[in-house]
């Protein structure tokens, strides 16, 4: 009987062991789905983003792009939900998180914002986006919901614009349009600096040139590479988003 009780308590001991030496769990990945902007000529630029895609994955963000035509926001506002929960069901345990240039910016925020997004996603960045709206948007057959002071902006932009648990990042140009920023709480990246083209032309470059690429990556590390700003609801809107070089351009009057 003391025999097999020493047995016993042995292989406890082995027991207590291994659950004590047992590895920490696996450090949950971010996954990102990543949203390019408008069609050109009616072709889509999804394959640009290639580059951004494989370098994010290759420094621990496996990276999907999600093909968006950029002509009906709510419409890609739907595949981008869509996109979300096939992640999640493929990667259960992962975070999902959403990195959007240029207009497709405004989709993800729809998202996000009217369609109950923000707990299925840890963190959106949007690169280039004219948040409160785009005067370029206002003369083109397309996204016409995109110019400043449309219902559809207005009710977008309605009270708290970075609403639930995610994390808000913008990153632009410093030759960009528009200031891309948000009320409430936001990490407003330094911009970055323009490499020398005519206005608005950084902004097609953006998912091409490196230095988005880090400023993403340290964004989706959940670091601020700038400032952590929280605005109140109704002091940002389409006219004091606006920079010098956007159409249609005026100075703010001075008090």
């Amino acid at each position: 009987m003391l025999k097999n009780m020493s047995i016993a308590l042995a292989c406890g001991a082995v027991a207590a062991g291994s659950l004590l030496a047992a590895p920490a769990e696996a450090a949950t990945t971010t996954r990102v789905i990543l949203t390019p902007g408008q069609s050109v000529g009616g072709k889509s630029t999804a394959s640009a983003y290639g580059q951004m895609a494989d370098n994010l994955t290759s420094r621990g963000f496996p990276t999907t792009v999600l093909d968006l035509a950029g002509e009906d926001l709510r419409s890609d506002a739907r595949a981008i939900a869509g996109a979300v929960e096939r992640t999640r069901r493929a990667h259960p345990h992962d975070r999902v998180a959403l990195v959007a240039h240029s207009i497709s910016g405004i989709s993800a925020r729809w998202y996000l914002k009217e369609m109950g997004g923000t707990p299925k996603v840890a963190t959106y960045v949007a690169i280039g986006t004219a948040q409160y709206g785009s005067p370029v948007s206002c003369k083109q057959d397309i996204a016409r919901e995109n110019c400043p002071g449309t219902p559809f902006l207005a009710k977008l932009n309605a009270g708290d614009d970075t609403p639930g648990p995610t994390k808000y990042y913008s990153i632009r140009s410093a030759g960009e349009y528009a200031t891309g920023d948000l009320d409430g709480g936001q990490c407003r990246v330094t911009p970055i600096p323009s490499i020398g083209l005519p206005p608005g032309y950084d902004h097609t470059f953006e998912p091409l040139m490196s230095r988005f690429w880090d400023a993403t990556v340290t964004s989706l590390r959940g670091k601020c590479a700038g400032r952590f700003v929280t605005t109140p609801d109704g002091v940002l809107n389409g006219e004091n988003q606006m920079l010098p070089g956007a159409p249609g351009y005026k100075a703010p009057k001075r008090r």
